[in-house]
């Protein structure tokens, strides 16, 4: 899997995110790098990277992905 297809694969998943508390997490997380990332964020991400790449929707980039052009 490529950087990017990664990267289009954590956007979705943090787009869907519905929990205040992870979406807090993810922003300490970018505003401190040295800041630890809670287990359930690397299991989803370890479940995320898993996923069999025929079974992905390929996107060709981040605005598409989004809808916005």
């Amino acid at each position: 899997m490529t950087i990017e297809q990664r990267k289009l694969e954590l956007i979705t998943w943090i787009t869907g995110i519905q929990s205040e508390d992870v979406i807090k997490s993810i922003e300490n997380f970018r505003n401190n790098p040295n800041y630890k990332v809670p287990d359930t964020i690397l299991e989803l991400v370890l479940e995320s990277s898993s996923a069999k790449l025929e079974d992905c929707t390929e996107h060709t980039s981040a605005r598409e992905l989004l809808g916005r052009k």
